[in-house]
């Protein structure tokens, strides 16, 4: 067997056998990529439950307050990265570069070599960073390295939030908790009042608002359309304030319909077709008798 020949087995062989680890790689990737979107779709779902959960007692806490509330955004599953991904991420990235470096390096000093003693170079390929990432997986020395950083990172974050779980002490807000009076309405509870001198015209308490629409609705029931007086049916407070014409307003439901009691009882409103029609009232039995 002549030398060419020799060579030009010995090159097939070595291209086989990169052939076979190219598949091997690509089976580790796929493998790696699914892992990888299983755990990206679960840390998504937590981080949605999450937010939503925090939206809600932001919302909660802003209509007790009269403000204006904006949610949390929660961006699509695609553009979400957990804090572990996030760094999981940079560490590849630096790995990676660092890798790419050595194999470019040891590919110069080898073709140099082959050129002196006139053997057939045959360079180290380049992997994609995603092909390197599954490389990882699979156990070689740079992977081994990347996921003892990444697990040391994740270690310590557990044992932080564990700390966090364990030393913290929930103390329930009462004024936020709502529970159910034993007529199957929501409990209610007074507004701050302020314990310095009044100088101005109050804010006046829930009951009181509901009072003004219990009289608002006794003396206009025939124009807002009911076939009867609805003052001593169930007024619910729907547990939220809007601002109405500059003025900040106690939200209530009567027998499906809408109403707005300013909370200075300055005003009282009825939602009709997409706006809030002001009403007053006529007569006091209710407000002021006996």
């Amino acid at each position: 067997m002549s030398k060419e020949e020799k060579n030009a087995k010995k090159l097939a062989k070595k291209e086989a056998k990169q052939e076979k680890k190219n598949l091997k790689a690509e089976a580790a990737m796929a493998k790696a990529k699914a892992s990888a979107e299983k755990k990206h779709a679960k840390d998504y779902a937590k981080f949605v439950k999450e937010t939503e959960k925090k939206n809600q007692k932001l919302q909660a806490k802003a209509a007790k307050d009269g403000k204006n509330f904006t949610p949390i955004a929660i961006p699509a599953i695609e553009e979400f990265q957990s804090k572990s991904e996030i760094k999981a991420e940079k560490a590849l990235k630096k790995a990676y570069a660092s890798y790419i470096k050595k194999i470019e390096k040891k590919n110069a000093k080898t073709e140099k070599k082959c050129a002196k003693k006139g053997k057939p170079f045959v360079p180290i390929a380049i992997p994609t960073e995603e092909e390197f990432a599954a490389t990882a997986m699979t156990g070689n020395k740079v992977g081994k390295v990347i996921l003892m950083a990444i697990l040391i990172i994740l270690i310590v974050f557990l044992v932080y939030f564990l700390i966090m779980f364990i030393s913290y002490n929930y103390q329930p807000d009462v004024a936020e908790t709502t529970t159910a009076s034993q007529s199957g309405t929501p409990a209610e509870y007074e507004t701050y009042s302020n314990p310095h001198e009044i100088t101005t015209t109050p804010d006046y308490s829930i009951a009181d608002a509901r009072r003004y629409l219990q009289q608002t609705l006794s003396d206009n029931w025939a124009d807002l359309g009911y076939s009867s007086d609805p003052s001593n049916s169930s007024i619910s407070y729907n547990n939220r304030i809007e601002n109405i014409n500059g003025a900040d307003c106690y939200m209530f439901t009567c027998q499906g319909n809408t109403y707005a009691v300013a909370v200075k009882l300055s005003a009282a409103y009825y939602y009709d077709n997409g706006e809030y029609k002001p009403l007053s009232f006529n007569d006091t039995d209710i407000l002021f008798g006996e």
